[in-house]
This record gives structure tokens, C-alpha cells and sequence, in this order.
């Protein structure tokens, strides 16, 4: 039998930053960041939402360390901290799309 290797703090880490995109906000966020750096102002006009909402999602996201924010004048912008998250965004796409077309396959079948 495989020893388990992860050890707890490691787990606890990893799962900051899966709570961090769970929820629609948060990952709305990413993925407009993904495009193009933001300022709340912007986030909030992108994704149609207020920008208190946006302020506080960033802030998950900041303390997850999935978006980083950059002083520049008097607004704060933020980005992308590292985008291999894309790659696990696409990568739960895919899945959920693949699982998506079984089920209709199921239900025509």
C-alpha cells in the first residue's frame, strides 16, 4: 500500500486556494483578470457588480495569493498572480463539459 504523502499544512494550502474560487464572484474575477489587469472601478463595471462585492472577493483572492495588486497612482490594479490557474480553469472546463455530454448522451440514448 502507498504511503499518503501530503502532509496537512500542504493539504490546508492547497484547499485556501480551491475555497478561493468557489465561488462565482471570485472566479468571474479570475477569469476577467485573465484578460487583462483591473482596478476594482473596472471589475466592477466588467462584471456588472458593486464594487464593495468586488472588493471583498479580491481580497479572498489576494490572501489565497491567486491575484496580486499594484499601486499605480492613485488606484490599485490587480492581476494575475500566476497563470498556470488558467490551466486548472481549463482543465475543470474540460472535465465538466466531457461529463456534461455523457449525461445528454444518456438521457438521448
Amino acid at each position: 500500500m502507498r504511503k499518503f504523502e501530503y502532509a496537512n499544512k500542504l493539504l490546508d494550502l492547497i484547499w485556501d486556494k480551491f475555497e478561493a474560487l468557489a465561488h462565482p464572484v471570485r472566479l468571474k474575477i479570475i477569469l476577467a483578470l485573465i484578460e487583462e489587469p483591473m482596478c476594482v472601478c473596472e471589475l466592477s463595471g466588467y462584471l456588472s457588480e458593486k464594487q464593495p462585492l468586488i472588493s471583498q472577493h479580491l481580497a479572498i483572492l489576494k490572501d489565497s495569493g491567486l491575484v496580486e495588486a499594484k499601486r499605480i497612482g492613485n488606484r490599485i490594479q490587480y492581476s494575475i498572480s500566476d497563470v498556470r490557474i488558467v490551466d486548472i480553469i481549463k482543465l475543470m472546463e474540460d472535465i465538466t463539459i466531457k461529463k456534461l455530454k455523457e449525461l445528454v448522451d444518456v438521457q438521448e440514448g
